[in-house]
Parts: structure tokens; C-alpha cells; sequence
């Protein structure tokens, strides 16, 4: 009788975890999505001293990356509808397209949390995708770790039920997209929000205008420790979600101070945060308020226009107006092409920043086409001119002629790289003040030598070949040697 019981005990557990479903502690509070009132000035301010970050030189062999991946997937992946926003729209936007998608695909009472029960993954394979980020040139990716929803792509243990290893994919997603980028040879970065919309913790800190700090001691700062120890060999350390709060509450002066000098990744190391509210220094007036950091982002979908003071990085999606994957954007002029792409890429190169291209796979792990043929086009353009944007330099000596889409890039070497985006008779570089003893253009077959005319009063004319040489497409390089 009493293994009888032991027996039926044993089932019923089983049954009990076969069972178990998403456990997310949440408030819905649509007030907590803003900023709080009654912090004024640079919330960085109160922590103290931040010059040695401030102050910390850029590493050399980050200047040189110049081109990165990044990936938004989770349980947004699922209704694929609104982007990765769309927990927080449905419950407080009044968005009618998604409230009547909502409404008609899951009902009047959809409780987002049950939604990770659909997502599978059950098509992703790490080292395929990681293939196809090498292939399209990349030099390091950055996975969403955790974004707003608080859902975690790793087996948070602060996150119990509310993670890809308990829930969903039943898989940790995020070590194995490390250990394929580690195998292939590239860097590895972590995305990391801090804020989340609906925590039961940080609504709370919320309430009481952030003078508790129980989401932070409870989850933040277990979790950063837990990244940084699970992930030795990543390069950046990249957050989200610091505006929403001063940065008193999030602590991450402190945070930065070990991340550089006693965490595992101390020793090679950079980062990209989103700091406290109004946490943020103008390094040249006129130019964009750069949070602290390595490589700041200063907002979305940087083109920054100038060469900036500070090195810096461009988030950019190739689906214009979502990270995640969004079926509400299906027409082809909802993306940006092949030659907007790599035209951002030598942009920002040129105007002293690194790019990350982001995609959004779906929530079965597939790689939606257009993506592929997207990052396809930009490595047949980098397998010809890569040497032309990763590991160079801003070019000072003449402005990039953006109006005309000229980019300069400099090479260690002294030399210049002209990046033109027409392909016409000729090119006229009317600020490059240094005079070429030769000019080549990049091709397929290696450097092609052209003819130019120096005018020093009216610039340099360079002229073409009379069509676009074998493996040139898209973007033009040209190579100035002085």
C-alpha cells in the first residue's frame, strides 16, 4: 500500500511539473512606464565621483569593430504583432489595430504570461544563425538576455517560471547562442534591461517615487552578477531601461567600477548603457548628450550626421519600425535595403561609431528570409571592402561629403577609403585637402588603379571606369594613398 502511494505521489508530482506554466509576480500599472516625478538634473550626480569611467580610455580593439548583430526574441516572438512593445501596448496604448488583433486572436482576457507556453523554438539552431552572422561579416553579437517584459532567455534563477529554460523553449537559449559565437570565432555581447513595465517589485519601488529599491536588490543585481559569471569570455556589457528611474536606484556606478576592474570580464571589456534619467555628458557642443559608457548609443537609430567626440554605437533594425519580428509590417517598403544597410554601416564608421544590425527571428527560431538576404548582400559587399570599414578610423582630414554620399573612412596605414553610393563618370571630393599619389578602386580581382586630376582650388576629380567592376555593388570604395 505505502508504494502504492509513493508511487501515485511520483506521478502526480510529475504530472504537477509536465503542467506547470508561466509564473510571472506582476501589477499592471501603465503610470510606471514613466519617468517619476520630482528628479530634476543628472541623476548620476548623487552616486559620487565618476571620472575613472569617465575618464577610462577606449580600448584599440573595440575602435576597430565597426559592425555587430544584434537579436530581439522572446515571447513578443509569439503574436509577432506590434513589435517587442507589445505587452505594454496592449495593456496601455490605445492602439485599436492591436487591441482588435489582441481581441480576435486570443480573446477579451489575455493574460501575456501564458503566451511563453507557445513559445518553442522548436526550429532554432544557434550555430546556424551565428553562420549567418559571420558570413554577413559581423564581429561580435548581442542577444536580448532579458527585455522589458522581465522574460529571461537564460535559466535566471530570479526568475523562476518566467524563463526560456522553465518555460517556452525549455531550452537556455542564451548559452547557446554564447557557445556558438565562442566556437565561430566572434565576440559576444549582453543585453541586459534593467526596468521592467509590469514587476510586482518594481511597481512598487515606483510607488513609493524609487526611496526602495526592492526590484533592484531582488533581481538586478543577482542577475548582472549572474551574467557576467555564466558568460567569462563576452566583450560588452550593453543595458536598457536606466531612464526610467535616477540612477541612485539602479547603482550602476558601482555596477561599472566592478564590471572594469574585478568581474570575470574585466580584463577585456566594454560597455553600451542606459543609465539613470538625465544621466548623460556632451563631449562637443552642438553634438548628441552621450550617456556614460565605452560605446553610448545616444538613442536609437543614431545617424549621427558629423564625426563624433565620442565613440559610439548605432542601433539599427532592418525592419524600419520594430526589433522584433512584426507581421503588421509586411510590405517590402517597411525595410530597409541592402544599400541603406551598408550605407549605415560606412556611416557610422566614418563618423566615429559601430553599428549593430538587428533582427527578429520568429518564435519558432527561424531566420525570416528577408533578413537573410539582407545580411547575404552585406557580406558579398564586405568579402570585397570590409578592409575599407572594420579597423578603421574616422578620416579628419575632410569632412564626409554626406549630401553627396561620399564617406571617408582612414586606414592605420595613413592612406584614405572613399566610400561613394553612386556609381557615375566620376566623383568630386571637394574637402579632402591632402594630395593622392594614387587612387584605386576595391573589386573583386583586388584594386583597380584610376585616373584622377588634382585641383587644388576646385578638389580632386576621380574618374570611374565606364561600368562597375566585377564584385562591386551597392557601395563603391575607392583607395586614396598619400
Amino acid at each position: 500500500m505505502a508504494l502504492v502511494v509513493l508511487l501515485s505521489c511520483l506521478l502526480l508530482s510529475n504530472a504537477a511539473s509536465e503542467q506547470a506554466g508561466p509564473n510571472y509576480p506582476n501589477t499592471i500599472d501603465c503610470n510606471s512606464s514613466h519617468p517619476p516625478k520630482g528628479y530634476v538634473g543628472n541623476t548620476c550626480d548623487g552616486e559620487g565621483d565618476w571620472s575613472s569611467i569617465l575618464s577610462r580610455p577606449l580600448p584599440e580593439w573595440y575602435a576597430d569593430m565597426k559592425f555587430g548583430m544584434f537579436i530581439h526574441w522572446g515571447v513578443y516572438s509569439v503574436p509577432s504583432y506590434g513589435n517587442e512593445w507589445f505587452w505594454h501596448n496592449y495593456e496601455c496604448s490605445d492602439n485599436k489595430d492591436l487591441i482588435n488583433f489582441v481581441h480576435k486572436n486570443y480573446g477579451t482576457n489575455l493574460s501575456y504570461p501564458s503566451i511563453a507556453n507557445d513559445f518553442h523554438a522548436e526550429l532554432f539552431n544557434a550555430s546556424s544563425w551565428v553562420e549567418l552572422f559571420k558570413s554577413a561579416g559581423a564581429q561580435y553579437i548581442l542577444p536580448v538576455g532579458k527585455h522589458h517584459d522581465g522574460f529571461c532567455m537564460w535559466g535566471s534563477e530570479q526568475a523562476p517560471g518566467w524563463n526560456a529554460v522553465d518555460v517556452g523553449p525549455k531550452r537556455d537559449v542564451l548559452t547557446e547562442l554564447y557557445n556558438a559565437t565562442m566556437a565561430a570565432g566572434l565576440d559576444f555581447g549582453i543585453y541586459y534591461s534593467q526596468f521592467e513595465w509590469f514587476d510586482a517589485d518594481y511597481v512598487q519601488d515606483y510607488r513609493n517615487n524609487f526611496t526602495t529599491n526592492e526590484f533592484v536588490k531582488k533581481k538586478v543585481i543577482p542577475q548582472r552578477l549572474d551574467l557576467v559569471h555564466r558568460y567569462p569570455k563576452a566583450m560588452l556589457w550593453h543595458t536598457d531601461g536606466g531612464w526610467m528611474a535616477p540612477d541612485t536606484y539602479w547603482g550602476n556606478k558601482d555596477w561599472l567600477e566592478y564590471l572594469y576592474s574585478k568581474s570575470p570580464l574585466s580584463s577585456r571589456v566594454v560597455s553600451c548603457n542606459s543609465l539613470g534619467m538625465n544621466c548623460c555628458k556632451v563631449y562637443k557642443e552642438g553634438q548628441k548628450c552621450y550617456e556614460y559608457g565605452d560605446a553610448p548609443s545616444g538613442g536609437d537609430r543614431n545617424t549621427a550626421g558629423s564625426i563624433q567626440a565620442h565613440y559610439y554605437t548605432n542601433q539599427m533594425t532592418i525592419q524600419k519600425s520594430s526589433w522584433s519580428w512584426d507581421r503588421s509590417e509586411n510590405n517590402i517598403e517597411d525595410f530597409l535595403s541592402s544599400e541603406e544597410l551598408v550605407e549605415t554601416i560606412v556611416s557610422t564608421a566614418s563618423w566615429n561609431g559601430t553599428t549593430v544590425i538587428n533582427v527578429g527571428p520568429t518564435a519558432d527560431g527561424l531566420m525570416p528570409p528577408i533578413f537573410q538576404e539582407r545580411l547575404l548582400d552585406i557580406g558579398k559587399w564586405m568579402d570585397v571592402n570590409s578592409v575599407a570599414v572594420h579597423g578603421t578610423r574616422p578620416w579628419t582630414q575632410g569632412e564626409s561629403e554626406t549630401t553627396k554620399g561620399v564617406y571617408f573612412t582612414a586606414s592605420k596605414d595613413g592612406s584614405a577609403y572613399v566610400h561613394v553610393t553612386a556609381f557615375n563618370s566620376s566623383v568630386k571630393l571637394s574637402s579632402m585637402t591632402m594630395s593622392p599619389k594614387e587612387v584605386t578602386m576595391l573589386t573583386g580581382q583586388g584594386e583597380m588603379s584610376l585616373h584622377f586630376t588634382d585641383n587644388k582650388q576646385a578638389g580632386i576629380v576621380v574618374e570611374f571606369p565606364a561600368a562597375p567592376p566585377q564584385g562591386t555593388s551597392l557601395i563603391w570604395v575607392l583607395h586614396v594613398k598619400f
